[in-house]
């Protein structure tokens, strides 16, 4: 169990739909601190996190996730000084327009890896950080393709190929961050919006999902702190349905015995 008690949270998305609810369980929680970096001002939100818990800190910044690498440390040097340190790290930023495959894949992706190489630097424990937690916000069409709105399952399949990656026993052995991802399913503030399909073929089916039965945002922000309470590094969730499923990992790729034995073995192995 991942006891979030006294943590420091950090979330990068914007705070409104499955992000604020997110937020809501979190406050209920514990935590000492909550920072929100966000692409617009909601200070309706804030005040509204703020009520559930006054002795938590709040903090907000105006944030773009698709800004330049050297620009985020600029950004995080600051929420440095009122975090003290992160102990959570939560990535939520999403976009799906199929119409703007470069800013879908900057939001959700690029975006996304550039603010976890920014900040996993402040919690290596190599580096004097004290380890935690890295949380990817994705979709269950990360884990299954989408005929419909293909650039943004490609976007999210590249979250959980990252996530799977960096949770690697090389590195969490070494600096002691966690990494895990939580594929969220069909959920209502995403399919009330307008949504266009890759191809005009798959319109028809983008029109009838704002109709679909979907689970509420509340629920899925519930089944999210419930999998970071559960998480284990590697971890990836799906919460769906009102409901929270611990997927198993499949490794379709094997390396060969003699790959296998060149890439464990060390320099002195390799000269002899």
């Amino acid at each position: 169990m991942f006891d979030l008690t006294g943590k420091h949270v950090c979330y990068v998305a914007d705070c409104g739909g499955i992000a604020l609810e997110t937020s809501k369980v979190l406050m209920t929680k514990n935590i000492a601190k909550l920072a929100i970096l966000q692409s617009t001002e909601n200070p309706q939100a804030i005040a509204q996190l703020q009520s559930i818990k006054p002795s938590t800190q709040i903090f907000f910044w105006t944030y773009d996730v698709t800004m330049a690498r050297e620009e985020m440390k600029k950004y995080f040097d600051e929420v440095m000084v009122q975090m003290d340190y992160i102990d959570v790290l939560i990535n939520g930023a999403t976009l799906c327009d199929e119409n703007n495959i470069d800013a879908t894949i900057n939001t959700n992706l690029t975006g996304m890896m550039n603010t976890v190489a920014t900040v996993l630097p402040y919690m290596d424990r190599q580096m004097g950080g004290s380890g935690g937690l890295i949380v990817n916000v994705t979709s269950v069409i990360g884990l299954d393709p989408s005929p419909v709105f293909c650039a943004y399952s490609a976007s999210k399949f590249g979250v959980i190929g990252f996530t799977r990656s960096l949770a690697d026993p090389l590195y969490y052995s070494q600096n002691g961050v966690a990494v895990m991802a939580v594929c969220c399913g069909p959920t209502r503030v995403f399919v009330d919006r307008e949504l266009k399909a890759f191809l005009e073929y798959g319109q028809s089916f983008a029109d009838r999902l704002r109709r679909a039965p979907c689970q509420s945002t509340s629920v899925c922000g519930q089944n999210i702190v419930n999998a970071i309470e559960r998480s284990e590094n590697g971890q990836i969730w799906i919460a769906d349905k009102g409901g929270l499923e611990l997927i198993k990992l499949h490794w379709y790729w094997h390396m060969a015995d003699q790959f296998l034995h060149y890439m464990q073995s060390n320099d002195e192995e390799e000269q002899e």
